[in-house]
């Protein structure tokens, strides 16, 4: 009796070992499957673009590809297009495991250079806030007509630039002392918690984004220059920016420094308190300044 209550206890052991290792092997087949393939093959794709020279093994940021990115816009279409500036357009598309990201798709000529694109990509890896848009990944395809193009979180409630001008219902003034508080914050990474610090030359209404809860998130990082670093008190620049939002020091010196962000942000204080235009074209028709309508 003992013999067989043994070789049964026995049995039972192999049995339950046995649907243990088939599990655990269906579970590494999946695991394979679905992660590893994926990721040798994007390896493998990364490899074979022509892009040795950029350092992809220093930055946290995801590839991908020119046809996913067709795929998720539906072939860039006019309605996918979230909007339009200077330096390129900006898609929104949904991917299978991201889910719903913003595309921005450089013009041809908002970059000089391949390397000037790998900077911007470097530069945009290694900053990381929750008041400043996320940078998921990028696309780089020569054989494209040069596509240059960055994939950003996708936030759900646009621009403060639309809230400001009516389009979209008014903001609390809750909101509006947190979209503030928020904009500072960001702001204040890119001068202080980055080393050099970056200034970012284009601080205005359309480049703060409003997340879900409304938090602020600020973007379009096309024009920004690393800030001085050691003595210096300033960097010498070409006049960047958006008018009505330029600093006038810098204008007349071209002396870059910090303090033209805050002064664009200051604009923006402005702007959240009076829900005023930069700039009134409706005044007597001679486009009063919002400061000069603040003097009055």
């Amino acid at each position: 009796m003992k013999s067989r209550s043994g070789s049964a206890h026995k049995m039972l052991l192999e049995f339950i070992a046995g649907i243990l290792t088939t599990m655990v092997g269906a579970l590494l087949y999946c695991l394979f499957r679905r992660k590893v393939i994926p990721f040798l093959k994007q390896r493998k794709t990364l490899k074979g673009k022509e892009h040795k020279s950029f350092e992809y093994d220093k930055i946290s940021l995801r590839y991908f590809d020119f046809k996913e990115l067709e795929r998720a816009t539906k072939n860039f279409s006019q309605d996918c297009l979230l909007g339009s500036g200077a330096f390129g357009n900006v898609y929104k598309g949904t991917f299978d495991l991201e889910g719903t990201l913003a595309i921005k798709r450089a013009h041809s000529e908002s970059f000089s250079s391949v390397e000037e694109f790998r900077n911007e990509v470097r530069l945009l890896s290694a900053v990381r806030h929750r008041n400043l848009i996320g940078l998921i990944g990028y696309c780089e395809e020569p054989g494209r007509h040069g596509a240059k193009i960055l994939i950003y979180e996708y936030v759900p409630n646009g621009s403060l630039l639309e809230y400001i001008k009516g389009n979209e219902t008014s903001l609390t003034w809750k909101q509006r002392l947190n979209i503030a508080i928020g904009a500072a914050r960001g702001i204040a990474y890119l001068h202080e918690g980055v080393k050099p610090s970056i200034i970012h030359r284009d601080i205005k209404p359309s480049n703060i984004l409003l997340g879900e809860g409304f938090e602020a998130k600020v973007s379009d990082f096309g024009l920004v220059r690393l800030g001085p670093t050691g003595d210096q008190s300033h960097v010498s620049s070409q006049i960047k920016g958006t008018p009505g939002y330029l600093d006038p020091a810098y204008c007349l010196s071209f002396h870059l420094t910090k303090f033209s962000d805050v002064y664009s942000f200051g604009i923006i204080l402005l702007q959240l308190v009076s829900a005023r235009p930069v700039v009134d074209s409706a005044v007597n028709q001679s486009n009063q300044h919002i400061i000069e309508w603040l003097c009055q």
